[in-house]
């Protein structure tokens, strides 16, 4: 009698689990829209920009700096950050505060990215975690769906290309 009532038992567990997966993986196959995928194309678009600025904005740090030698010294000093005795060795205590500062700056403005580029994410306003999650993970497996993301990302960066000019224009319109 035991027996009977732990197979009944067992049975409706594993039926449990099994509705759980099915319901799960109804979940994530249901089409993703192009709204949606507008979403995903406006935060990358936005990380992408970010990025790019981040980046020639550390360049521009290490330019500005004379010590720094066109960005010579600094590849030099960066080389050898890992080792601090050797960076030690073959910085001028100058030299190391500026390298120092460069890349502390940098860590900062990296630390500021990040954490826009997660509230942008988790804002179900502006996209959400659960949707950001499920596009990332299509993205890698269905060709169809990256070929119909491709083109939107493309609008979306053409639109902000466009707009961008549309300012500057109305900017140098009012300059004097």
């Amino acid at each position: 009698m035991k027996s009977i009532w732990n197979l009944k038992v067992l049975g409706l567990l594993l039926g449990a689990v099994i509705f759980g997966v099915v319901v799960a993986q109804a979940q994530d196959e249901e089409p993703l829209t192009d709204e949606e995928l507008t979403k995903y194309a406006l935060v990358m678009d936005f990380a992408d920009q970010e990025k790019e600025r981040l980046k020639d904005d550390y360049n521009g740090m290490i330019q500005d700096e004379e010590l720094m030698d066109g960005g010579r010294r600094f590849k030099e000093l960066k080389d050898v950050a890992d080792d601090s005795v050797k960076l030690a060795e073959i910085a001028t205590p100058e030299e190391l505060e500026v390298f120092t500062r460069i890349e502390q700056a940098n860590e900062e403005n990296i630390a500021a990215f990040k954490e826009a580029y997660t509230e942008k994410i988790k804002d179900k306003e502006q996209l959400g975690a659960g949707l950001y999650n499920r596009i990332t993970k299509a993205l890698r497996s269905d060709k169809e769906l990256k070929t119909r993301y491709t083109a939107i990302l493309e609008t979306v960066k053409s639109e902000r290309a466009a707009a961008e000019e549309s300012a500057d224009a109305a900017e140098a319109s009012t300059d004097p």
